[in-house]
């Protein structure tokens, strides 16, 4: 069974779907010196769903400049049916090197 941990702002999905219903992945984002954010990508279902499902996402890695603040921002932008699109973005001094994003979906 999966089970969604939020600690201090930050959650966790520790396991996988291992429901014939939902879906799961990840998605890293790595670039040293230069900050890849802002990202925006668009993940495809391996089979489409029958409706739009629900999309879970949480942080689960960041890389960060360690003399800045460390702030950043996931956005859930739309749900299809058969993909969903995420974007990620640094704030303002945020100077992100790294960000691992877990995700989950079902009906």
């Amino acid at each position: 069974m999966d089970a969604l941990l939020i600690v201090a702002g930050i959650c966790c999905c520790i396991g996988c779907a291992t429901s014939a219903m939902c879906q799961s992945g990840e998605l890293e984002f790595f670039s040293y010196p230069e900050s890849p954010f802002p990202q925006q990508r668009t993940i495809k279902f391996k089979r489409p769903f029958n409706d739009r499902p629900v999309v879970m996402y949480c942080m689960r890695m960041i890389d960060s400049h360690y003399n800045l603040n460390t702030r950043a921002n996931i956005r859930l932008l739309w749900v299809r049916p058969e993909r969903f699109s995420l974007r990620i973005t640094a704030a303002h001094d945020s100077q992100l090197y790294g960000l691992g994003v877990s995700w989950m979906a079902c009906p």
